[in-house]
């Protein structure tokens, strides 16, 4: 009897089926193993790398080969990363990666595009003043309205026009309402306590085949006053700025204080105007900006200020002074 269940015992060992490793194996699929690149949207010439990451697999025991188009560059086990320097604007380079991980029968083969962009960020003061035939931008200065602008510049990227999505970063966060498809501007106010404002636009092509990415800094600027010099019969000369000192010939003078950078656009009554001529205020002429002189007597020198305050803005104010040799 003990015979019997001993040798039944051994057989039943005999007939286990036996599995081996590789059925064992549970095969990656292609969506396991993510490609990232860093940056994400490459600038030409810039430096690249490609890194391979898998959450089902350990990539540092398989084997991985890149190849361009001008054939294999990297190959070996664990080559989970390839670093290169990206190709000139409009110019596209194509790696197909193909990975075998450790114990596995099957090859996951994966395509990285990499189409290098460029994109400018233009940007303004959008309620900044300058007064008429000045040739640069409004500077934004301190609570000023802002207004900044994406403009692609590769063909790659250019091919998209009409069918591309921004997204606008103000320092670490997106702002929401300004990303979207075609909002290729963003317009902000400019905090008081901010130095400057880091601003990111990334524009991507609807099939996702085409990005660019650019951060730039807006720096803050301080507002000023120049003095001009009105001709009753040619206008303001605003090809001449008056001197810190300047001499009155005449019986007779019109000084215009040009504020410029200050932000006025659609908010005229916000400001408060304040002459003084040798330091005593004066009522605020009719032109706020404007004011004659008509000194009784010659000789000696009179100085002449002007203060212009934004009564809505704390810290948004500008001033300056002249002296006139009479």
């Amino acid at each position: 009897m003990k015979i019997f269940l001993v040798g039944f015992f051994i057989l039943g060992i005999i007939n286990i089926p036996y599995i081996s490793s590789a059925e064992m194996q549970i095969e990656v699929q292609e969506g396991e193993i993510n490609v990232e690149t860093s940056p994400n949207n490459p600038q030409p010439y810039q430096d690249v790398t490609i890194n391979l990451s898998s959450y089902a697999t350990d990539l540092n025991k398989a084997t991985i080969m890149w190849q361009a188009e001008s054939g294999v560059v990297l190959s070996g086990i664990g080559k989970t990363s390839y670093s290169f320097k990206a190709l000139g604007p409009n110019t596209i380079t194509v790696f197909n990666i193909s990975v075998t991980p450790a114990g596995s029968m099957n090859t996951i083969n994966k395509r990285v595009v990499i189409a290098p962009s460029e994109i400018e960020v233009m940007w303004e003061s959008a309620d900044g003043y300058t007064p008429p035939f000045y040739r640069g931008k409004s500077l934004p200065i301190s609570g000023a309205v802002i207004r900044a602008v994406a403009i692609p510049n590769t063909n790659t990227i250019k091919s998209g026009s009409g069918s591309i999505t921004y997204t606008w970063k103000n320092g670490d966060n997106t702002v929401l309402e300004a990303s979207g498809y075609n909002k290729n501007a963003y317009v902000f106010k400019n905090s008081m306590f901010d130095e400057k404002n880091t601003i990111t636009v990334i524009a991507s092509s609807v099939s996702g085949d085409y990005g660019a990415e650019n951060t730039i800094d807006i720096p803050l600027y301080q507002p000023k006053i120049i003095f001009y010099k009105k001709s009753p019969t040619d206008g303001v000369l605003y090809n001449k700025a008056l001197d810190k000192e300047t001499a009155m010939p005449e019986d007779e003078m019109t000084i215009v204080g040009e504020p410029y950078f200050l932000s006025i656009k659609g908010k005229e009554g916000s400001f408060n105007y304040n002459w003084k001529i040798n330091g005593s205020s004066i009522q605020t002429p009719t032109k706020k900006t404007e004011l004659t002189i008509r000194p009784n007597s010659r000789g000696g020198y009179a100085t002449i200020s002007l203060v212009i305050e934004n009564i809505n803005e704390l810290f948004q104010s500008v001033s300056n002074q002249l002296k006139i040799n009479l």
